[in-house]
């Protein structure tokens, strides 16, 4: 717990901030070990990827690498909590990051020390802390690919929040730029102009209509999502907005595919258009496309994670899906590697809201498994 309460305590939002002072704080933490390597890898400016690395007494084992990230979304809104102040109330720790994933970080932190401790693991462990994970680009993620830092056959656990299940699928996420173009005028002569406010609003109605006729219905997410998280136009009150510009978030479940997305979005805003004369759009990726990933199921990770879970929590552990995208769930798009897990303490519906917590039983819990399965 009071891992995680340090690491709330640091600011380390993502775009307002930045995690320079939470990544001195992980090599800090973790700089003094016996038997481990430590690796700061810039990825830009004055941010950087923390990498420790410990060789086991099996080289012949696959390396494991635990994946955590050390940015979190900004703070809005007016808590009842101080977002930085890592409250305990009633057995949950309150703060910006609490859930994603700074108690999630802690845990990984602490069971990578003690193992490397008390104990021999038998394979190579791998520690990745990185940047960016919050950004359309994740960055950290990308350059641990882009300069090899992680083994080819490793196998990647990250411990993003999933309340200690075992999250075997990734939703995939694609972020749309839409800018539309109208026609501004005199808002007492409108007729002459094209309002691009009007033409953006039957635009978000053609595309949610589309995606609801979607013929997918995932075992564990149901029907793929969209939404719409940006929407700025106009100059102002009394002029026809003559442009909108909106970002929108897409869910996809498998086996949707981003070429289907892609068709699906250019399609409902050809629709829209035709509704207005003179009225254009155009439509560019924001961040990476990321299509849904699927864990291998085969794995020997899977099963040294359950028989992990099983003996530490004295109880079968549930199969779940992350609706969004991780770190590993990027190095897997990038590489093609698909035995990757989730398990973390919190409940991803937490995370980036007003008042974001976790259950400090949950950390423990996920502290203990962490623990028994680096050994195995």
């Amino acid at each position: 717990m009071k891992g995680t309460q340090s690491l709330v305590r640091i600011p380390s939002e993502n775009p307002s901030g930045s995690e320079r002072k939470c990544a001195q704080y992980v090599e800090d933490y973790l700089k003094d070990l016996n038997g481990i390597s430590l690796q700061v890898q810039p990825v830009e400016d004055e941010r950087s990827n923390i990498i420790a690395i410990y060789k086991g007494s099996d080289s012949s084992l696959r390396p494991l690498v635990i994946l955590a990230h050390m940015d979190t979304v900004p703070v809005e809104g007016t808590w009842s909590q101080q977002p930085f102040g890592a409250e305990v109330i009633d057995g949950r720790l309150y703060g910006r990051g609490a859930c994603d994933m700074k108690s999630g970080l802690a845990a990984a932190l602490v069971a990578f020390k003690n193992v490397v401790q008390q104990s021999q693991p038998k394979r190579d462990l791998y520690l990745a802390i990185t940047v960016d994970e919050e950004g359309p680009f994740m960055k950290g993620a990308v350059a641990l690919v882009n300069e090899e830092v992680i083994p080819e056959n490793a196998e990647l656990l990250v411990t993003e929040p999933t309340s200690n299940t075992i999250a075997v699928a990734h939703k995939g996420t694609i972020w749309y730029e839409i800018v539309i173009t109208g026609r501004s005028a005199h808002g007492g002569h409108a007729v002459v102009g094209i309002d691009a406010g009007h033409v953006a609003a039957e635009s978000i109605m053609q595309l949610k209509a589309n995606v609801a006729d979607l013929p997918y219905d995932h075992e564990r997410f149901g029907k793929p999502t969209l939404s719409v998280g940006t929407i700025h136009g106009g100059e102002k009150t009394n002029m026809v907005a003559g442009s909108v510009r909106m970002e929108l978030d897409f869910r996809l479940v498998a086996p949707m595919t981003q070429e289907e997305a892609d068709e699906l979005v250019d399609r409902s805003m050809k629709a829209a258009c035709r509704k207005f004369k003179g009225a254009s759009y155009t439509v560019n990726h924001y961040g990476y496309p990321r299509p849904p990933i699927d864990s291998n199921l085969e794995s020997d990770l899977l099963e040294r994670l359950e028989d992990a879970c099983e003996l530490t929590l004295k109880e079968e552990v549930s199969h779940t899906g992350f609706p969004a995208y991780t770190d590993a769930s990027m190095i897997a798009l990038k590489t093609g590697n698909r035995d990757l897990l989730v398990f973390g303490p919190a409940n991803l519906e937490q995370a980036h809201r007003i008042d974001e917590y976790v259950e400090i039983n949950q950390i423990e819990d996920c502290v203990n498994v962490l623990e028994e399965f680096m050994k195995k």
